[in-house]
């Protein structure tokens, strides 16, 4: 129980150590600024010396405007009664300092304006600037703040929607795989051993490999390959399969799974049709500025057009608006029983 009180203890600590360092090295520039323009000593030592003593009473009405009256008034939309309470503040102040001037300021002729109208006056006009200069610090800071949580949490909800829809992918990519191993198995086929190495390797991508982040445009193709060899020894001959991945794919880092899941869709969609009818064509191609994967197959015109995209689509659509914002164009289409998505990524 000690160890996450102090934990928090330090946190609280070094907030509070931030806020000093920040907020002396603000008043300590503003003196010299103030010194600089109204110099009230004899050198620039005594000057400093003196716009920091005069500086106090300004950082009072401040801290009071922006700590007390800005969130209590303000913020709460009771406009006439912070302006009265800022005001009285500002006038309050003013008196103690027309006190601290008339002391602390041996020139003579100046110490004979210190009670005139026009001093008062001054002196009130600097108070104000000070507090409008330290109030939009303040609002800018908080909006800063504000900016920063509300990118964290739309960060934070990114990655909660993203670990969710791949979560519907694995275990309905898992269940499609047995349901293909189950197949072969009841026919004795001797390409068993081959589909079971080859989605072991499948399946060790998808529950690992995918939950690390990006992989590779390479490593996805690959894994594209194996799924579409598992298909061909499940399939047989009778279904036409052509496959023209580029050789000159990079290394690039892309989204796990959004093309694996488009390959188990033409397969998955085009099972109504014969053999002999049936084909799935998947070309994948390097760009000058990203990737191209183009995948046609087969399917029954009595399907209706949502239903031939299947999950699998919409889940990849919600994934690339989220990962790919303005650096995606999906398309797909129907037309004559086949059924087309072409895919580009700005990589």
């Amino acid at each position: 129980m000690s160890r996450p009180l102090e934990t928090q203890t330090q946190k609280i600590e070094s907030a509070i150590l931030r806020w000093r360092i920040d907020h002396v090295f603000f008043w300590l520039t503003y003196a010299w600024t103030y010194s600089v323009l109204f110099p009230l000593g004899e050198g620039r030592v005594q000057s400093f010396v003196i716009a920091n003593g005069l500086l106090l009473f300004h950082a009072l009405v401040a801290y009071f405007n922006n700590d007390y009256l800005i969130p209590r008034l303000l913020l709460a939309r009771n406009y006439l009664l912070y302006i009265l309470s800022l005001g009285l503040a500002i006038v309050s102040v003013c008196f103690p300092l027309s006190i601290v001037v008339h002391i602390v300021v041996e020139n003579e002729e100046l110490q004979t304006l210190i009670w005139s109208d026009s001093f008062f006056l001054f002196l009130i006009i600097n108070v104000i600037f000070t507090v409008i200069t330290t109030m939009v610090l303040k609002l800018v800071k908080q909006w800063y703040s504000d900016q920063k949580t509300t990118k964290d949490l739309q960060q934070e909800q990114l990655q909660t929607e993203l670990k969710f829809l791949k979560s519907q992918i694995n275990p309905h990519f898992l269940f499609n795989s047995l349901n293909n191993l189950y197949a072969l198995t009841l026919s004795k086929s001797d390409s068993a051993p081959e589909v079971v190495l080859r989605l072991s390797n499948i399946l060790r991508y998808i529950l690992y490999e995918s939950n690390e982040g990006y992989v590779s445009v390479r490593k996805e193709m690959e894994h594209v390959k194996d799924y579409v060899a598992v298909e061909k020894l499940r399939l047989g001959m009778g279904v036409t399969i052509d496959i023209d991945i580029d050789d000159a794919i990079q290394d690039d880092p892309v989204e796990p799974m959004l093309f694996l899941t488009l390959v188990e869709n033409a397969f998955k969609h085009s099972e109504d049709i014969l053999p002999e009818k049936r084909f799935i064509r998947i070309h994948a191609k390097s760009l000058d500025t990203g990737f191209r994967f183009l995948i046609e197959n087969t399917f029954s015109p009595s399907k209706r057009g949502s239903e031939t995209g299947g999950i699998g689509l919409e889940n990849i659509k919600k994934r690339l608006n989220l990962i790919y914002p303005n650096q995606h164009d999906i398309k797909s289409s129907t037309a004559d029983g086949v059924y087309r998505v072409d895919l580009i990524i700005k990589l």
